[in-house]
């Protein structure tokens, strides 16, 4: 009859007096650190389970040297490419029984190091991060802990590490051809933050395809903005202001566009008739708005899956095959162009 549980949790101590071996023996078994007898290594299980014993991250680190654990810093939680990235990240990390810490800066600098500073006194083994395009004043503590980081979607100045992200500036590229195809020449965009890597890659690869096609750019028709509904409602609201505009827009982050679509119903225009619209970044809503939108659609959970595969690799102290790792995006055509 199995013994009754206390209330107490318990210890390898527990488990060794019930199983009638040693403390060394348990650990032996838990951490498969040295060879044990079947008979023996059954009791030893057999006793964990009948108390419900769980060994101690804590205690095997001191051992391992390894706490299991990441920490992923994203700038904005609530932005489903943030989401989609968390999914590839967990979909590596969990089988190999890694916990995640997530912490959201709100595309903050001081936030960013806060979290940097956390991350690095819980001692996480490794630490994924979409940094801002600043310099991390912090990161020189981590090289000191030989803690590795792999930077994710954004680049900076400095930047010295791994990193994991896709082409911006030729899905940028691609979705301003696109309108041009459609018989566009009056083109504008909606640049978010210029101080982000991304938003300048992007900015890029709409500036080339204009002059691919011997289109002069507007410079009136370069909105910048924060990254946010709002951010995109008003730049759009200001392009429809201007005498003459654009006929269509490319808009650099799904919160804009999610914005510009607002900016445009507030306005009582129709998309396409009145304006085409390209966004970068899919969205579950993106297939049900009215019109559909077409869209540069960037494979975010395979972001996550191949930085955590770096972070891993790096943990493990296996070499990599390149310091850099850069997706393909692609071009959904829908209807709003």
């Amino acid at each position: 009859m199995a013994p009754q549980r206390s209330s107490k949790r318990p210890t390898m101590k527990d488990v060794a007096d019930l199983a009638g071996v040693s403390k060394a023996t348990v650990s032996h078994v838990v951490n498969e650190t040295r060879f044990v007898e079947e008979e023996t290594k059954r009791r030893v299980l057999q006793a964990i389970e009948d108390l419900g014993y769980r060994p101690s991250a804590v205690a095997r680190s001191l051992t391992t040297n390894l706490t299991q654990t990441v920490g992923l810093v994203v700038s904005d939680a609530s932005n489903h490419f943030f989401a989609e990235m968390l999914r590839g990240t967990e979909d590596v990390l969990m089988p190999e029984d890694y916990a995640l810490l997530v912490c959201n800066t709100a595309e903050t600098l001081e936030r960013e190091v806060h979290y940097l500073d956390l991350l690095l006194r819980q001692q996480v083994d490794g630490i994924i991060a979409a940094a801002t395009s600043q310099r991390w004043d912090a990161l020189t503590e981590a090289q000191m802990q030989h803690t590795p980081v792999v930077f994710v979607d954004r680049r900076f100045d400095g930047l010295e590490g791994p990193y994991v992200g896709v082409d911006n500036e030729q899905g940028a590229y691609l979705g301003t051809s696109h309108m041009i195809a459609c018989g566009h020449r009056r083109l504008g965009v909606l640049a978010g933050f210029q101080r982000l890597s991304t938003m300048r890659e992007r900015l890029a690869g709409f500036r080339r395809a204009l002059e691919e096609h011997d289109i002069p750019v507007n410079e009136e028709w370069v909105v910048t903005s924060e990254l946010s509904v709002e951010g995109g409602r008003g730049a759009m609201r200001r392009l429809l202001t201007l005498p003459d505009g654009p006929t269509a827009v490319f808009v650099n982050n799904n919160l804009l566009s999610l914005g510009a679509l607002l900016g445009l119903k507030e306005e009582g225009l129709d998309c396409p008739d009145c304006i085409g619209l390209v966004g970068f970044d899919d969205h579950p809503w993106t297939t049900v708005s009215n019109p559909p939108l077409t869209v540069v659609r960037q494979p975010a959970q395979q972001l996550g899956q191949a930085a955590a595969e770096m972070l891993l690799a790096l943990v493990n102290d296996e070499e990599l095959p390149g310091q850099e790792v850069l997706l393909d995006c692609d071009l959904v055509v829908r209807e709003s162009c």
